[in-house]
């Protein structure tokens, strides 16, 4: 599936598997483009979930214990992320933010929701530990995983 909405030189397929049209849900994984307007990953997972006619959810997580983890860095995400659960409270999107509580605690969080899911957009991020993290990913999910390029 292409969209109009989102360039296909934006999109970077992270693995072969396919759209599961029978998926409960559109998966939008939020990793680095931390925001609700402007963002071409949010945009294809809006267009799948429309395509698709199905709701989407949105995990937007934050890992504990990576090198550079900073409390200033971690209170800017986490106040985005009272933010973003904010504007969409009641709407018709479920949000599901993640705050790790400790290193390697959210381990598998991902394949879990990913295995109810039609299709997983992610944010396209070339650099730091986030291009290691999605290839990971991409190779052990069942479902499509679509890195969109927003920068």
């Amino acid at each position: 599936m292409n969209f109009e909405s989102v360039p296909s030189t934006r999109i970077h397929p992270l693995n072969r598997a396919p759209v599961r049209t029978t998926g409960a849900y559109v998966l939008y994984w939020m990793v680095a483009a931390r925001r609700l307007g402007w963002s071409f990953a949010l945009d294809q997972a809006v267009a799948f979930a429309r395509a698709l006619q199905r709701p989407l959810v949105i995990l937007e997580g934050l890992r504990a214990g990576y090198p550079w983890a900073s409390d200033r860095h971690h209170a800017f995400a986490m106040n985005g992320m009272q933010e973003h659960a904010e504007r969409l409270k009641g709407g018709p999107v479920l949000y599901h933010p993640y705050v790790e509580p400790e290193p390697g605690a959210g381990r598998g969080l991902l394949a879990a929701l990913a295995r109810e899911a039609a299709v997983v957009v992610t944010d396209y991020y070339p650099t730091f530990f986030i291009p290691r993290m999605q290839e990971a990913a991409g190779a052990h999910l069942g479902v499509r995983l679509e890195a969109v390029d927003g920068n």
